[in-house]
């Protein structure tokens, strides 16, 4: 099937795909609430043999196992688990990258599924490496556990690798020197700006790394998709600064969804990956486009280097 024909309603194409008997292992990051709930519960129910979610809540985690294995089909005979993980630095990511290999063991990691959510605040959240939090958890440690459990055997071969986050926006002007805006902080943009940077910010070193990353590893897939405005259990529009909340909240009434409602979209590229060449798809997994400096393979090239240092592994390549 090519990308341009999809099945209108992905909820209804899934009702006749089952992943019984495959004998798939799925990581699924963030998987304790949201998008990555959902999707851990779509795989369950689609016969998913083993499914790892990884999250900071120990008891929703364990309410999730429990959800898991009364959805799934009985001659799936699922097998769950949960890795608690902290990933809003790098010894957390690097601890979770190992966590993650040892619970899947030696078959490896099949599906690989990012939904972690570091929100932008408009003002910078130091972590324990320096580190905006929010950057480090939305951008940072999708970068570490993809590489880390590609480099330590953590994936089985044709392993698909997946992030739902912001896609296809570009921060042109940002620099690799200053990944988290301290200097524009420090020059005193306004919470407003400085939150809309960091939004392009992290979608442009996502998008950055992932192409470098399917140059460089081209036995494995890894897709990008921007899941749009999804009213997850702990979205508030809170955090938001100024006129951006207002404008959320009506592109929250008019294509905002639920997470169960998108969860089919990111389950149909793992289970029938029928989506062509493409790597990156907007909210309706139409095809995407990678952002201005995205785009510039001059810019990834010197991002490269940049993120192995911040995440442990300077020198590695």
């Amino acid at each position: 099937m090519s990308p341009t024909a999809m099945p209108p309603n992905f909820a209804a194409a899934l009702t006749k795909v089952s992943l019984v008997g495959q004998n798939k292992t799925a990581v699924v990051v963030g998987g304790t609430l949201g998008i990555g709930a959902a999707v851990a519960r779509l795989l369950a129910k689609l016969g998913c043999k083993r499914i790892i979610i990884l999250g900071r809540d120990e008891n929703r985690g364990t309410a999730m196992l429990e959800t898991m294995k009364k959805l799934a089909p009985a001659d799936s005979r699922l097998e769950v688990a949960f890795v608690w993980g902290d990933l809003s630095d790098t010894k957390g990511m690097r601890a979770a990258a190992l966590a993650l290999r040892e619970a899947a063991g030696p078959a490896g990691i099949d599906y690989l599924i990012m939904t972690q959510n570091g929100v932008p605040k408009g003002f910078l959240v130091p972590n324990a490496d320096g580190h905006d939090t929010g950057f480090a958890i939305q951008a940072l440690s999708r970068v570490a556990l993809s590489y880390l459990l590609t480099k330590q055997g953590g994936l089985a071969p044709n392993a698909i690798l997946m992030s739902i986050a912001n896609q296809g926006n570009s921060l042109d002007d940002l620099s690799v020197d200053d990944l988290s805006l301290k200097v524009r902080a420090a020059a005193g943009e306004s919470q407003t700006a400085l939150f809309m940077n960091q939004s392009k910010r992290d979608s442009t070193v996502l998008d950055s790394f992932i192409e470098e990353f399917n140059t460089r590893y081209p036995a494995y897939r890894f897709f990008h998709l921007w899941p749009g405005l999804v009213n997850t259990e702990n979205f508030t529009y809170d955090e938001v600064p100024g006129y951006i909340k207002y404008m959320m909240w009506l592109g929250m009434q008019l294509i905002g969804t639920t997470p169960d409602k998108y969860a089919p979209l990111p389950v149909y590229v793992h289970a029938t990956q029928t989506l062509g060449s493409g790597m990156y798809f907007d909210y309706k997994l139409n095809p995407g486009k990678l952002g201005k400096w995205a785009g510039d393979v001059k810019n990834r090239k010197a991002l490269w280097p940049v993120l192995m240092e911040i995440i442990g592994e300077g020198g590695s390549e």
